[in-house]
């Protein structure tokens, strides 16, 4: 072991999270989105698999169990050694919560101990389990405690909420944006809006008629932000589609990290829509994207 690796040893403290749950749940998916950003084929993890993510100088080792029935025995050893078990249930799937039901509750002394945290996946498609017939398929009021957390591993739904409720119960600290993002509108490349998110009624009027002005004359130029009004409109290009996000024009805003998300939407929205390279454009499908995708940025 050589300095460096003594010193981030001494640096940087450890946690250790364990993702469980049947075959085809979406657990690897859901460690390649919070590493990608993005939605990405994966093949079944044989037996576990280690993954690390580094957030405000904690490492956390998340270790993906398989979960072909050939693997279940090993999740209680690894569960055993972590600070916090997520249990990941595909809630399109209700064939199988009872079989869901029985290997929760095989790792039930755990959960006396570990803080459990249940991710009810593919919350992208219809018709899915609601949280509560979810708690009553896996009997989970008899648990001490535990949380059920909606997300969709493929369109990104959910995806921070879920980390940052990781996070805090493996640090007791609360993970926060640093940038409060007001809205977000998608154009395609004539810088006609396709659709908008906000978590406030901002978008309209002469704020709105602004940022479409304005995107529309400068679609091909270089650009990068616009003040009007007490805000700031920050502006990020794909090789398909431009991304407007409104913030507050403060001293506290991070600019850098309001851009990063704008630019890992656009990201997102060119990998799922690949039809954009035959130049054809599915509006509702990016609409559809990109409210599933506002989750965690607004």
């Amino acid at each position: 072991m050589g300095v460096k690796d003594i010193l981030k040893r001494v640096f940087t403290k450890e946690k250790k999270i364990v993702i469980t749950g049947l075959d085809s749940a979406g657990k690897t998916t859901m460690v390649s989105f919070l590493q990608n950003g993005t939605f990405m084929e994966h093949a079944p993890t044989m037996g576990k698999e280690l993954s690390q993510i580094e957030v405000q100088g904690i490492r956390i080792n998340v270790m993906d169990m398989g979960g072909q029935k050939d693997f279940r025995d090993l999740w209680v050893g690894e569960t055993s050694t972590a600070e916090c078990v997520i249990f990941m249930v595909d809630a399109y799937a209700r064939e199988r919560f009872n079989e869901a039901k029985d290997e929760l509750w095989k790792l039930s002394s755990i959960f006396k101990k570990k803080p459990l945290i249940i991710l009810a996946n593919k919350y992208d498609l219809q018709p899915v389990a609601s949280i509560s017939e979810i708690i009553e398929a896996l009997n989970l009021k008899d648990l001490p405690s535990f949380e059920v957390i909606p997300i969709s591993c493929k369109t990104g739904y959910g995806i921070v909420k879920a980390f940052m409720k990781m996070y805090y119960k493996l640090t007791g600290k609360q993970l926060t944006q640093k940038t409060n993002l007001r809205a977000i509108t998608v154009f395609d490349q004539g810088g006609i809006p396709l659709t908008s998110s906000s978590n406030e009624d901002i978008l309209q009027g002469g704020l709105f008629t602004a940022i479409h002005s304005f995107v529309k004359e400068s679609f091909n130029k270089e650009l990068d932000q616009l003040k009007m009004g007490g805000h700031l409109i920050l502006f990020k290009r794909s090789k398909h589609l431009m991304g407007s996000i409104i913030v507050h024009d403060n001293d506290n805003i991070d600019v850098k990290e309001a851009e990063s998300g704008l630019n890992d939407l656009l990201t997102h929205l060119e990998h799922m829509c690949p039809e954009l390279e035959k130049e054809q454009l599915d509006s509702d499908k990016i609409e559809y994207l990109v409210e599933q995708y506002a989750s965690n940025l607004l």
